[in-house]
């Protein structure tokens, strides 16, 4: 597989960009699937990558009515954060966390992920209780 680098697309752009493998080939829908995911977004794609990974299902079928990665997860920046309101869901919150950290790498795709702080400010006490 060609790897993506800035060095590989100025090449490709001296070549037309003839030179990039097709990444998708075989576009016609199977007979059967060992799974289908209904939803591309980011949880759709999500659960197809770790089967893949974690499980080698790779005969899956990501169905999406728009495009791939839509949704909240390319609309809305897809925000990735630790909830801390209850000791269980941090836990949960801070391992997905750690699940984007190097998937640029490993995807060989730039997710754009970047690490963010959020500050919340409150302007009386009903508000430092919703917070």
């Amino acid at each position: 597989m060609k790897r993506f680098s800035g060095f590989n697309l100025i090449g490709e752009a001296f070549r037309s960009h003839q030179g990039w493998p097709e990444h998708w080939p075989d576009k016609a829908p199977k007979a059967s699937y060992d799974a289908i995911i209904v939803g591309a977004g980011g949880h759709g794609l999500g659960a197809a990558y770790y089967l893949a990974k974690k499980y080698g299902i790779t005969n899956v079928a990501v169905i999406e009515k728009g495009w791939l990665g839509g949704g909240n997860t390319g609309r809305n920046t897809t925000i990735i954060r630790s909830n801390y309101l209850y000791d269980e869901s941090a836990h949960l919150y801070d391992h997905a966390v750690k699940l984007w950290d190097g998937l640029s790498q490993e995807l060989n795709y730039n997710i754009m992920y970047s690490k963010r702080g959020v500050l919340m400010l409150a302007h009386n006490v009903h508000d430092v209780q919703s917070f």
